[in-house]
């Protein structure tokens, strides 16, 4: 038995035709081979590891080979010699690894425009991103994993340690996610435009016709038939008909969840001068979740105002401001003044307080304005009927009527009816709206919060630039909505509704 094993690997990219007089593109080829020993045959982990090395090494030279030999034939089809044409290195960072070729770069002339070389050009020492490279490192690696684990994989899934440092990654990473900004505003701007709005989101007269009028609501019978079966005593029925929260028409609605989500800022330097006392200790994202039909588009941004915009842009896009608008939100008055500025036109609109934020609102409050936790859970099993039955009249009446020896602290209790007053045009009738299968939480929103920022910038201590936190959250969305091999192949999105966001 020989002592000795050969692997050879051959790859082989040649051009279908010859169209020139200098002859055929050439073939481009990479081959390699490894010797192995007895003992690395018999393995099958060791073969199978020396195989796919030498594969990959084969179809990178391969490659490189052939797109030299393409930029040389196009310089002789251009130029006519290569005289006139410098060879350059031209890097690219693709699915199979990194690699460099020699570029035929065709040198300027009076005559007509021609591009100096078949392929995008590049600046300085950087490196061209292939589609394929960018969907392992950016849509299943750095939206998942920190840079550098996701560096580690895609060098050792390409089986080329340290081709790609994971300070470059997360450069490219952020450099993405500028484009995708930069691109979602300019499409906002231009489908406002042509659908009869501002720039800045205000209708036009020639917008009055994609506008949904008026609020479709459910019909009198069968909220009042809701209204009976959720009464917990009759009483209640006739404050609970009196809510001013109306029932829209599932079939009609739009859903559409916004939240900032803050996370850890990086310091811009590590010693404690009076400018970095005064940085924001948080970097915030705006989340915006659109559903509608079982289907939804993830839209984030710096700012509630952009995100608004960008919003409006989508629905005019997907013919949906046809239908009610419905925002569920945690109660920030920023957040409702944002919405209110920038919807102030449509009459279809209606804003809803998400209950989960409502009871945490009144947990906390109760706790810091009690004496002890019998009492305030003794006021809560009180207190939260009344709001998911839509009586803020009697929750507050409630409120008001605790005793002065139980109040701990009389501000926080004084802040909690105000709470409610202020509110009061946002608190529905929860339980009649779970009757008729409509939706009282930002639920999705919060998942989306979670998916798009909090799993993967919260987490080990992190902290982020300004810059990077948005750039990664908009590449993340980008993965999030189905748009990521559009994006990376094309340079486009459809702004289209997806049945998995």
């Amino acid at each position: 038995m020989a002592n000795n094993y050969k692997i050879k690997v051959r790859v082989e990219i040649e051009a279908c035709a010859d169209t020139t007089t200098d002859g055929p593109i050439k073939k481009g080829v990479g081959a390699f081979e490894r010797v192995i020993s007895a003992e690395q045959a018999h393995s099958i982990d060791e073969c199978e590891q020396i195989l796919l090395q030498t594969n990959y090494e084969a179809v990178r030279d391969a490659l490189a080979c052939h797109l030299s030999a393409v930029s040389r034939q196009y310089a002789l089809e251009v130029a006519g010699s290569l005289a006139r044409c410098q060879v350059k290195p031209y890097r690219v960072d693709g699915e199979v690894g990194r690699i460099t070729f020699d570029c035929y770069w065709v040198e300027p002339t009076n005559g007509p425009d021609i591009a100096p070389s078949p392929f995008p050009a590049l600046h300085a020492q950087e490196w061209y991103r292939t589609a394929g490279f960018k969907e392992i490192a950016l849509a299943y690696g750095a939206t998942e994993e920190s840079y550098r684990q996701a560096a580690a994989l895609i060098n050792r899934v390409r089986h080329q340690p340290d081709a790609t440092p994971s300070r470059t990654l997360r450069e490219n990473t952020e450099a993405e996610g500028r484009q995708v900004m930069a691109y979602l505003e300019q499409r906002a701007t231009n489908i406002l435009q042509e659908h009869g709005f501002t720039a800045q989101g205000a209708p036009t007269e020639a917008a009055d016709d994609r506008v949904q009028p008026t609020l479709v609501t459910l019909s009198p019978e069968r909220v009042e038939r809701a209204v009976q079966a959720c009464a917990p005593e009759p009483e209640w029925a006739a404050e609970m008909a009196r809510n001013p929260v109306p029932y829209e028409d599932p079939t009609r609605s739009t859903h559409v969840s916004l939240d900032d989500v803050g996370v850890k800022r990086q310091k811009a330097t590590r010693k404690k001068s009076e400018a970095s006392r005064q940085e924001p200790k948080r970097v915030y994202n705006t989340i915006a979740h659109i559903a509608h039909a079982g289907q939804s588009y993830i839209l984030t941004g710096q700012g509630v105002a952009r995100v608004l915009r960008l919003v409006l842009a989508l629905l005019l896009h997907n013919q949906l401001l046809k239908h009610n608008l419905l925002f569920f939100v945690d109660g920030q008055r920023t957040l409702y003044t944002a919405i209110l500025t920038a919807f102030s036109w449509l009459k279809a609109l209606q804003i809803v307080l998400d209950w989960f934020h409502l009871e945490k609102r009144c947990k906390e409050e109760l706790s810091r304005a009690l004496k002890g936790r019998e009492i305030r859970n003794g006021l809560l099993e009180e207190l939260l009927p009344c709001l998911w039955h839509g009586c803020v009249d009697r929750a507050i009446a409630r409120l008001r009527a605790v005793e002065p020896i139980h109040i701990k602290d009389e501000k926080a209790l004084s802040d909690l009816i105000s709470y409610l007053e202020r509110n009061r045009p946002y608190i529905p009738c929860y339980s009649v709206r779970k009757q008729l299968g409509l939706p009282n939480s930002s639920n999705r929103g919060e998942k989306a919060n979670d998916l798009v920022v909090s799993a993967r910038q919260k987490h080990n201590g992190m902290s982020w630039s300004k810059p990077g936190s948005v750039a990664l959250a908009a590449v993340t969305a980008l993965v999030r909505n189905g748009e990521y091999k559009c994006w990376f192949r094309t340079g486009t999105l459809s702004f289209a509704f997806s049945a998995s966001g």
